[in-house]
């Protein structure tokens, strides 16, 4: 096979893979499975108290309150308190636990934990209970289905024929469902069930809504899970496409808790918890990059470029221009100032109750509501990293992104997670409850433990990982001396450059590290007694000094866009991109991209200087893209941030001591 079409293959499989690891589902353990008095559970739901109720063979109906286990079952003090110890199916209604067992069907009230029979379905096997969108109680026993009030009362029994009835299910219109053994599926319809079409020749089992669009999610013996369409009742399978969303839903009975999760009992006596996982980055990136920016002011009329923006839940137009707050009702209306006095905004967004959240670049976080500013001093980023976006989830969580982690926030809770994103991969923050303080659920950790092959571990194969060894060594031995051969050639370049050519462009960048530019000389310098002293006319530049002055202006003049880089200058400068690379690290001992970022750090030190702009101004007139990088660039080379440098000293005003390394 040709190496293009194994690349190929692999490619495609690589998407396969991905696709069939985006639809995976992960699964929960359920807390205190070992207290249960039966290891076999046929039922799990969740009330609406949060507590879990578990339908167990053998062991009765057992509660579970966080803490511990409560179990009703027949014993010697209660020989007859249900039909039967083992339990069916089970359902919560408001106050009230419906059991159903292998002889009859009972009422649990949870007021007083008193429990009394449902005496009009006998001692039949109660297959599935369920309570209707109206409150109804609904129970399938001896091919029938029950319909009872929200209050216990008989109302009507249905017969179903000569099959018994497996599992109910009330659509999202409220029309009653169920499924019969041996193949059949009913609908309740003007007061008696009626047969459905069902062209398949599997049974059906289980029923439930279909999450993704109409139509009914129907499991089947053998066929998987397959989507029926009442409304085309001359074919309701036509566009059913066969999958299976979760396991064992073809058998067991699903319930779903307060979280959302499925809540599984997989008919062969295991529980356990499904929720959906699938593989997406950490957030959803929007941040107010240039280009975006000026689209923004353009469109909405706006009289600052907006450095971070959001939409309020009345679709108000919020940003912030660097210096101050403020907002737009409508596209083209004035603005109005909010917060007259918050500069250097990166990232803000609103939460579901109204708060407007705020992070600037030194990594402060604010709060804003009601005409009230707070800094959450908890949250804040203690080292100064720049807040690059700000996200909120349905809890009001927010997920704060920087560049090298991301944290995940409660400002209720005042609870903190913190994870790096500098490897590769996928990563996951989760905080999971169905209620407030009643937390139930916990990821299962799966241990995978894979045998190196044996050829990996034979005895020949030491000499062959020695050879690789020494062939690594030897190969960084080379690498470092020819880096210390490289590093020396430069070094007598500079040197005789600066010997030779020592006029004031040819010093204009420091040959040491990241390089800074120097302040052109001034008509008269200071002598070391204080007075000053005339100098002669300026010496002609040599063509070396005349190229160097050039590609300084060139750079000055595209000071301000972020994407004037080498490529560009070296065309303007007519040449190769490998001759100007030659060129000018002869000349200044710095690569291009390290050439260019000097000028222009050296203009926005001269803009702090004056005082007049934003921090997050000065970065985009300076060609800086990333507010972030252009402080963390700053501070490498003048050793304080850019807000210290502005307001505390000058370029030339900086002692020895803090000399760019």
């Amino acid at each position: 096979m040709k190496p293009t079409y194994c690349c190929i293959l692999i490619f495609v499989i690589t998407l396969f893979h991905a696709d069939l690891c985006a639809q995976s589902f992960l699964r929960l353990q359920l807390p205190n499975l070992e207290q249960l008095p039966s290891p076999r559970v046929l039922c799990v739901l969740q009330d609406t108290e949060g507590f879990l109720w578990y339908a167990t063979e053998g062991g009765g109906i057992c509660c579970d309150d966080g803490r511990q286990i409560t179990v009703f079952r027949n014993d010697a003090q209660h020989p007859h308190l249900l039909g039967s110890n083992n339990i069916a199916s089970l359902a919560a209604a408001d106050r009230h636990i419906i059991i159903g067992t292998f002889h009859g069907a009972y009422v649990l009230n949870k007021d007083d934990y008193s429990i009394r029979p449902l005496s009009e379905v006998d001692d039949k096997r109660v297959d599935d209970v369920i309570v209707g969108a109206d409150g109804h109680w609904w129970l399938t026993a001896n091919k029938k289905i029950y319909e009872y009030s929200s209050d216990g009362r008989f109302l009507n029994a249905y017969p179903a024929g000569e099959k018994y009835i497996f599992r109910l299910h009330q659509d999202t219109a409220g029309c009653i469902w169920a499924s019969q053994w041996q193949g059949g599926l009913l609908r309740l319809t003007q007061g008696s069930l009626q047969t459905a079409p069902w062209p398949l020749d599997a049974a059906p089992t289980n029923i439930a809504d279909n999450p993704s669009g109409p139509g009914l999610l129907i499991g089947t013996f053998g066929r998987g899970t397959v989507l029926y369409r009442p409304d085309q009742p001359s074919d309701p399978l036509s566009d059913s496409v066969s999958r299976q969303p979760f396991p064992a839903f073809s058998m067991g009975l699903a319930r779903f808790d307060a979280g959302g999760r499925q809540l599984m009992a997989d008919g062969a006596g295991n529980c356990f918890a499904l929720a959906a996982t699938p593989q997406q980055p950490w957030y959803q990136p929007h941040p107010a990059s240039p280009f975006l920016a000026d689209s923004l002011r353009a469109a909405r009329a706006l009289t600052q470029r907006p450095a971070a923006y959001a939409f309020d839940s009345q679709g108000q137009f919020w940003f912030s221009t660097g210096q101050d707050i403020r907002r737009q009702r409508l596209p083209a209306t004035p603005e109005e100032v909010i917060l007259p006095e918050l500069p250097d905004i990166s990232a803000m967004t609103f939460v579901p109750d109204g708060t407007l959240w705020l992070g600037s670049i030194y990594g402060v976080l604010h709060s804003y509501k009601d005409g009230r500013l707070h800094t959450d001093d908890y949250a804040s980023n203690e080292y100064g990293d720049a807040l690059l976006d700000i996200q909120a989830d349905s809890l009001r969580r927010l997920l704060l992104v920087y560049e090298r982690y991301v944290r995940l926030y409660d400002p209720r809770r005042h609870t903190l997670r913190q994870q790096s994103r500098e490897a590769p991969g996928t990563y996951a923050i989760e905080l999971a409850e169905t209620q407030p303080h009643q937390r139930w659920s916990r990821p299962q950790q799966d241990i995978v433990v894979e045998r190196l092959p044996r050829w990996l571990t034979a005895w020949w194969m030491f000499p062959i990982y020695l050879l690789l060894a020494a062939s690594l060594i030897a190969l960084l031995i080379h690498y470092y001396i020819l880096r210390r051969q490289r590093r020396r050639f430069l070094g007598s370049i500079r040197e005789s450059v600066r010997l030779t050519a020592p006029s004031p462009t040819a010093a204009a960048l420091s040959s040491s590290g990241e390089g800074q530019l120097s302040s052109p000389p001034t008509a008269a310098a200071p002598s070391a007694s204080g007075e000053g002293q005339e100098v002669g006319p300026p010496q002609p530049l040599t063509p070396e000094e005349q190229w160097l002055q050039k590609a300084i202006d060139l750079v000055t003049q595209h000071i301000d866009e972020d994407n004037y880089g080498v490529e560009q200058l070296s065309s303007d400068l007519a040449m190769s991109r490998m001759t100007f690379y030659r060129k000018i690290q002869a000349a200044t001992g710095q690569k291009p991209s390290e050439f260019i970022r000097t000028i222009r750090l050296r203009r926005a030190a001269q803009l702090l200087n004056q005082g007049q702009l934003s921090v997050t101004e000065i970065s985009f007139q300076t060609g800086f893209t990333s507010v972030s990088y252009f402080s963390r660039c700053f501070r490498t080379m003048y050793g304080v941030p850019p807000t210290q440098f502005g307001r505390t000293t000058t370029a030339e005003e900086r002692p020895s001591s803090l000399t760019p390394n």
